[in-house]
């Protein structure tokens, strides 16, 4: 591949340049399976690849393992089951890739739907032996009964959670996910997995349309890495790297970074790795992981759907489903600025909107909305007018935008944005209450060009031999806006393809041979 070629992948982007090739090593490894990333995907890669008899180096170049975030999605795992949901697997694989706008690759997407299920259930089974137990994420993400929601809003219980059983002894993790990755790692380890920290992938070695393994950099050096049967790029995506965000997804940029990561992390590292090597970059536009943090008075989770204005006082969004919806439509609000509006009577709407997760936090609630407005995370007012002036918003447009959605939840519909009745909330009896929504960027996917069996592919569609792409590194799934109707999606595809690319390449097969 010469340099013309990777600058045509990204013009723009000079950073791509193919590296000077590195021929002197401090030492030589062989493998038959390396994998370059220790995060929630190329754990379970490496685990599956070693279980399935290879062997396995894996590198990451932080000192442990890394691992964000809750929620796990499968469809049709064992649990589900037993509680008595039923998912429709063509349904949510149709939603995910409408999310996209058909820029995904749907057999990607169906693979997720059709498997995430059965690997799930491999996955509770080595909870049950390590003293984790799943549940599903009632309290927090799964809405128990928005799958009855129409399509656009639907959301359906594929959340799963790993948590110490009672007794177990386990050392409490900052993040859910953590005991779900130290399982798998503890796992790999023990069928000979060979983990190396503060290890850095400086190239991949290819040759004639193959990938033959990479070279690594320590702080002693470098060393060669023989992969006989192949590399897994498992890097993450590219949330902390601001030119390449720049590049691919801007809007990010008009986001509230959040601490989810740990700096670093996500540099688009497997990008360049597979662009030296042939690869193309996915034709996908990213769907960043925007949420909103902290914006519900009533807690995590209890998505509430109050009016919300930019700062003209004008209303500009569907307030349902705030991840992305919401978050989206912020950040091209004028100023990047917006603000959730409701009335006294929020116990009461909050239960009208979430009957079965609201009534849980109701007690204690009056104290929490005035400690929040004490520290002023919400800003209250007697009167619309006096709220608008906190705000600094004009009083008689905000008036005005308040007037005419008080007629929609009259009325049963929003003919403005199409709100349901039961998220419809009326801003009429004070004291009156704002909050700022926040626009957190957890995590932004964005990866190479694959085909269905997540093998990496050339800027022409042709396979290169022995490279795959599984995480946040994997292009092609998501596109545009990141799909809430399948709550956990990014981490369960990026363990379901994790274990089905290890498997099928220590076996040397195709995912629908495995």
């Amino acid at each position: 591949m010469n340099r013309k070629k990777v600058i045509g992948t990204a013009p723009d982007c000079s950073w791509l340049g193919r590296p000077e090739r590195i021929s002197r090593f401090r030492s030589e490894l062989s493998c038959d399976v390396a994998v370059i990333g220790a995060g929630i995907a190329g754990c379970a890669a490496a685990q599956a690849a070693a279980e399935a008899g290879a062997r396995v180096i894996i590198i990451e170049k932080f000192n442990t393992p890394t691992m964000h975030g809750t929620d796990i999605g499968a469809i049709g795992s064992k649990l589900q089951k037993s509680l008595g949901i039923e998912i429709d697997r063509a349904l949510a694989a149709r939603l995910i890739y409408q999310w996209g706008q058909s820029q995904a690759n749907f057999r990607l997407i169906r693979t997720f739907a059709d498997r995430s299920g059965e690997v799930m259930d491999y996955y509770i089974d080595m909870a049950e032996k390590c003293g984790l137990k799943v549940t599903l994420n009632d309290y927090m993400t799964a809405r128990v009964d928005w799958d009855g929601l129409e399509d656009r809003f639907k959301q359906f219980r594929t959340a799963h959670n790993f948590r110490p059983a009672d007794g177990s002894g386990i050392p409490h993790c900052r993040w859910e996910a953590a005991y779900f990755t130290n399982m798998v790692v503890k796992s790999a380890k023990s069928l000979g997995a060979e983990f190396m920290f503060r290890t850095e992938a400086a190239q991949l070695i290819h040759r004639s349309g193959r990938v033959l393994g990479l070279i690594a950099k320590t702080k002693d050096g470098h060393i060669k890495i023989n992969a006989l049967k192949g590399v897994i790029l498992a890097t993450g995506g590219i949330t902390d790297n601001k030119e390449m965000i720049d590049r691919w997804c801007p809007i990010a940029l008009r986001a509230d970074k959040s601490d989810y990561f740990p700096f670093g992390g996500n540099m688009g590292d497997g990008i360049r790795l597979g662009v030296w090597a042939g690869a193309a970059v996915t034709r996908c536009n990213p769907a960043p992981v925007i949420h909103p943090v902290n914006f519900s008075p009533l807690g995590p989770g209890i998505q509430t759907s109050w009016l919300t204005v930019d700062r003209n006082g004008e209303r500009f969004c569907c307030e349902v489903g705030f991840e992305p919806i919401v978050t989206n439509a912020r950040m091209n609000a004028p100023g990047n600025i917006a603000w959730a509006v409701w009335d006294s009577r929020y116990k009461e709407l909050a239960l009208k909107q979430e009957p079965h997760k609201a009534r849980a936090f109701i007690d204690g609630l009056d104290e929490a909305v005035e400690a929040s407005v004490a520290s002023g995370e919400y800003v209250r007012a007697d009167t619309l007018e006096a709220l608008a002036e906190k705000l600094g918003i004009p009083a008689q447009a905000f008036s005005d935008t308040v007037r005419r959605y008080n007629g929609w939840c009259d009325k049963g519909f929003d003919e403005d944005f199409g709100v349901p009745e039961r998220f419809l909330c009326p801003v009429r009896e004070g004291p009156f209450y704002a909050a700022k929504i926040s626009a957190w960027l957890l995590n932004l996917p964005h990866g190479l060009h694959v085909d269905h069996n997540s093998q990496v592919l050339t800027e022409s569609d042709e396979p290169i031999g022995g490279l795959f792409a599984v995480g946040n590194v994997q292009g092609d799934f998501f596109a545009n806006s990141y799909p809430v109707t399948v709550p956990g999606a990014n981490h369960g595809r990026s363990v379901t393809f994790g274990r089905l690319v290890g498997r099928a390449l220590a076996f040397g097969k195709t995912l629908s041979e495995i």
